[in-house]
């Protein structure tokens, strides 16, 4: 057994990388097309990431499986990938201007107020310590050349303003910012994130906890990084299930007991940080993506065995459009 793994393992020419796809049932139209695929797309990420939905055993598959069936889901979860960052990527820079002004406005005569431990939540030490040092690191960096807004202010104002400095920072730095936040000013922060939440759900007449925005946040921020390092959406989860948030999560029949940590629940929450078209253009190009790419190009397998991978309902893709306007 042990020398059968082994064997597995050694490096695989294309000619036996083909035979093992044929002979665990996997049908080929082209040889020499398959081969020219394998060799761009790395065979590892294409056959282990992306042929499990049709698997019928460990390493059979299911009658009439076609190769193509397997290159059309991995290009299906590029696509998603590539609309989810588009729109984590607007609600990064929400979230920045938000944050940048309401920070500004509790501290608008202090030079590098964002460098002053005393600026934060004492009560977050080790983030604070964290954040602080990166904020100078960036500074510094920045410093050194003279072809961007940091070097800039710094030279001729002796000072970087928050709504700056926020254009350099990563989702990662972002998030750390927002939690050491005094609580005045993440309140306030969510306050003024709700009217994103107004535009999507008219009836929203509650309040938006910080500790929710929080929470959201850190698992918008993991899905970004599985899409901005093309890694394999499918298949995954957070590390922890968002808060429960019930003006959103009613609306779509989940409820307390439920997980919300998959790619579904993370893109509803996107709702949070993005304007009505923003999100119904997303909504609506993940929709359009799943009828032109799966239901026409997949076959062998239902459409739901995929999509719910992702963490969607059943026939989730035959709901109605969301207006644009």
């Amino acid at each position: 057994m042990e020398a059968f793994l082994f064997v597995e393992k050694e490096f695989k020419l294309l000619e036996q990388q083909l035979e093992i796809i044929k002979s665990r049932g996997i049908n080929i139209s082209d040889d020499n097309k398959v081969k020219d695929y394998l060799l761009t797309n790395n065979y590892y990420n294409i056959i282990n990431g992306y042929s499990k939905p049709f698997l019928r055993g460990r390493e059979d598959y299911l009658p009439g499986t076609k190769f193509n069936e397997i290159k059309y889901l991995y290009f299906f979860d590029e696509e998603i990938k590539r609309l989810l960052f588009h729109g984590i990527l607007l609600a990064e820079h929400h979230i920045k201007s938000v944050l940048a002004y309401r920070f500004a406005e509790a501290y608008p005569n202090k030079k590098y107020a964002y460098l002053d431990v005393d600026s934060f939540d004492h009560s977050k030490s080790i983030s604070i310590a964290y954040i602080v040092n990166r904020l100078n690191q960036i500074i510094k960096k920045n410093k050194r050349y003279h072809n961007n807004a940091i070097s800039h202010y710094a030279e001729h104002y002796h000072d970087v303003p928050i709504w700056v400095l926020v254009d350099f920072i990563d989702f990662g730095e972002l998030q750390t910012l927002l939690k050491v936040l005094e609580k005045p000013i993440q309140n306030k922060i969510a306050r003024d994130l709700t009217k994103f939440i107004r535009d999507n759900i008219p009836d929203f007449e509650t309040v938006f906890p910080p500790e929710t925005m929080l929470s959201l946040i850190a698992n918008i921020h993991e899905v970004r990084n599985i899409c901005a390092h093309n890694k394999r959406l499918i298949y995954f989860k957070c590390r922890e299930d968002s808060l429960y948030f019930s003006a959103l999560d009613e609306k779509y029949n989940i409820s307390p007991a439920d997980e919300r940590r998959g790619v579904y629940t993370t893109f509803l929450s996107l709702q949070c940080f993005l304007s009505k078209t923003e999100y119904a253009e997303l909504n609506n190009s993940i929709r359009k993506r799943i009828r032109h790419i799966l239901t026409k190009q997949i076959n062998t397998i239902d459409i739901n065995s995929i999509i719910t991978l992702y963490g969607f309902p059943n026939d989730w893709y035959n709901l109605p459009s969301i207006s644009q306007g």
